[in-house]
């Protein structure tokens, strides 16, 4: 039986960023596909549960859960099987992830124009660093 439960809703945030939110505990992760933002969601996870030093039942309680809207579009999204991902919860871990079918920044009930994706001022790509190089 698992001791600890946690959480995911995921949502493609830009095209190919991938942002997993947990809902317990509001720890975040990005990557390039579903799979990899779940294994690197897990794996923070871990680093932050292992590197908590109070008893089992109250770790990572300094982690505050997720705002409202993430469990919203937990509730509303649809279940993403782990095992289908090759990820296996770790021992003493109850962990599942939903699909948001909408972005959890995003009223309900109503139009929303599409996001545009501007980087803020003075960040830049990984291609634009290299080339400033």
């Amino acid at each position: 039986m698992a001791d600890r439960r946690i959480r995911f809703v995921v949502f493609l945030d830009a095209p190919g960023l991938w942002v997993a939110r947990g809902l317990e505990h509001d720890l975040a992760a990005e990557g390039p596909t579903i799979g990899h933002v779940l294994r690197s969601a897990t794996r923070l996870l871990l680093a932050h549960a292992g590197s908590d030093m109070r008893p089992l039942p109250n770790s990572l309680s300094a982690v505050p859960p997720a705002a409202q809207s993430y469990w919203n579009a937990f509730a509303a999204g649809t279940p993403v099987p782990l095992e289908q991902l090759g990820i296996t919860a770790p021992d003493g871990w109850d962990i599942h992830a939903a699909f948001a079918t909408r972005l959890p920044s995003e009223p309900v009930g109503r139009y929303v124009r599409p996001r545009e994706h501007a980087r803020p001022a003075g960040s830049y790509t990984l291609a634009a660093a290299k080339l400033r190089a």
